[in-house]
């Protein structure tokens, strides 16, 4: 067995005189070597040090100014900077630097490369939006409330206050309080202002510009490898990155990987993936990273970019652009009579059709099922990532289901997907909600991906809120996170619409009021319209063998 290194502890200077944590862990030789640095809540990660230092290069973990009681990526493109400065300086350093990590070890790396330090060799960038505001914390408008929640009762750098939860009534009990802003104040007796922060900016504005950078990617010139997850929250976000840095034509070695797994990399749910789904990040990282820094001819530069995990056939593919070249986007329409919450999906345009209505109450809100999401996973009573089941959400009143005829082949769907649904509400401001399930012969339902929107985001996320006009019916698109699933012969293709789903999002209360402010909720009717004039559809990127 190999000794364990013992890191060196110590403080680097900023810029602006502060300092940070850092610890350096040095592998066995007389280098210089290549150096992988990693920015985040805590001064490096042990067992990746131990990893990456087997592999020949020094770690350097620094712990950042900002973290989960506020403050997070502030200074985060300069102060990596400046590390990377100090890194240079130092004889055990080669020259080369790499940045690696994931969450907001991945924030940290997209916010310096724009930065262009000249000894910065490659980012590997896992399971991050570039645009926080987009969806991470808030999602298309709403608040994502048990990840954004969590913080109060666990930060890092505090002790744990989730007894205080089970004080004040339990999970559910703590996310239905409102008005949402005071929830800190009201269950630990004290605010978090990071909580406090992203709470009350609820529209897009200079608290997010100044920390997202979604458009500087294209800035950013150096190798760049990304990971995700179709069960976390950011498949979407790193797949638009990965295209758009593809069309600059700036970068030599681009790619991303895809697999069946979740924020923090493992394969989630219920439905079985088989034995291979899994695969090890941190190794697949290291494998790229010998190539782009250290120059290896280990095979991987002849590989196609993109690797993803089709589920249902349970395999692993490869693309050379996104969507695969070989991708129809595929119109399936919502077709009913009107008289039932239950209707069918058809290729077929819908002629002349009644709308199909539901309430939305948000006292009684629809729970839950897994999903593609970055939620807390040690309360799973109330809240799972992952894929489950939904047949227990099917027979609710708020939820629509349109599914096809039986496939009568095997069916690919693999890309990005786009809900475009024509509704109206009783409300000034509601949400709506499309969920894709692969529907199973026995009547299991997995869910596969799903979007949101809040209605006073409808005209774009990034312009200033507008609420409705009660009656008003509007075209809204709303994105579903992407993924790949074949349905096989004998399945079924499902969509859900609703206009909950507790407590991965906030309940919308239908008032118009601003937003995490409110103590009172109202009851939305909503009719979701499917006609020849208004022809409400989901668009599959069907593959052709």
């Amino acid at each position: 067995m190999t000794a364990r290194v013992i890191p060196d502890s110590l403080t680097i200077p900023m810029r602006d005189g502060e300092e940070l944590n850092t610890r350096v862990w040095k592998p066995a030789g007389s280098g210089p070597f290549p150096v992988i640095l990693e920015r985040g809540y805590d001064p490096g990660i042990d067992w990746h040090a131990e990893r990456f230092i087997l592999s020949g290069y020094v770690y350097v973990g620094q712990q950042c100014r900002g973290n989960l009681q506020g403050g997070m990526f502030r200074t985060d493109n300069i102060d990596g900077y400046d590390c990377m400065n100090w890194i240079v300086e130092q004889p055990w350093c080669n020259g080369d630097i790499a940045m690696y990590g994931r969450s907001f070890m991945a924030a940290t790396q997209i916010l310096t490369a724009p930065e262009h330090h000249p000894n910065l060799r490659a980012i590997v960038p896992q399971v991050i939006n570039p645009s926080i505001w987009e969806r991470g914390y808030w999602d298309h408008g709403a608040l994502q409330l048990s990840h954004v929640a969590r913080r109060i009762y666990r930060t890092k750098i505090a002790d744990d206050m989730t007894h205080k939860v089970a004080e004040y009534g339990g999970w559910d009990a703590f996310y239905r309080h409102l008005p949402l802003i005071t929830l800190d104040t009201t269950v630990v007796g004290a605010p978090n202002n990071l909580w406090q922060e992203y709470v009350s900016h609820s529209e897009y504005g200079p608290y997010w510009s100044d920390i997202s950078t979604h458009e500087k990617i294209d800035q950013i010139e150096v190798p760049t490898y990304f990971h995700a997850g179709w069960y976390d929250n950011y498949p979407a976000a790193l797949f638009k990155a990965f295209c758009t840095l593809q069309n600059t034509g700036k970068i030599n070695e681009l790619r991303i990987h895809m697999g069946p797994t979740d924020h923090m990399g493992d394969v989630v749910g219920d439905r079985p993936f088989g034995e291979h789904a899994f695969q090890q990040q941190l190794e697949i990282a290291i494998r790229w990273l010998d190539h782009v820094v250290k120059g290896e001819d280990n095979g991987i530069a002849d590989e196609p970019p993109i690797t993803f995990f089709t589920m249902g056939v349970n395999e692993w593919r490869t693309a050379n652009t996104w969507p695969p070249e070989n991708a129809a986007l595929t119109n399936f329409y919502l077709r009913s009579s009107g008289e039932s919450r239950h209707g069918s999906l058809s290729t077929q345009p819908p002629m002349d059709e009644p709308p199909t209505e539901y309430t939305y109450d948000p006292d009684d809100p629809v729970p839950t099922l897994g999903g593609n999401h970055s939620g807390p996973q040690d309360h799973p009573e109330i809240i799972r990532v992952g894929v489950l089941d939904n047949r227990s959400n099917w027979n609710r009143e708020d939820v629509l289901v349109f599914e096809t005829d039986t496939l009568q082949s095997d069916t690919e769907v693999t890309g990005p997907i786009m809900a475009t649904v024509f509704a109206s509400t009783s409300a000034p401001d509601t949400d709506f909600i499309v969920r894709l399930l692969d529907v199973e012969p026995d009547g299991t339902a997995w869910n596969l991906t799903e979007g949101i929107i809040r209605s006073r985001f409808r005209k774009g996320i990034y312009d200033p809120p507008q609420l409705l006009k009660p009656g008003e019916i509007f075209k809204y698109e709303i994105e579903l996170l992407p993924t790949s699933n074949t349905f096989l012969e004998g399945h079924k293709i499902a969509i859900h619409i609703t206009s909950s789903n507790f407590p991965l999002y906030d309940r919308n209360p239908n008032t118009g009021h601003k937003q995490g402010m409110d103590s009172v909720i109202e009851i939305a009717c909503q009719t979701i319209f499917h006609d020849a004039e208004r022809p409400s559809h989901i668009t599959l990127p069907i593959v052709n063998s």
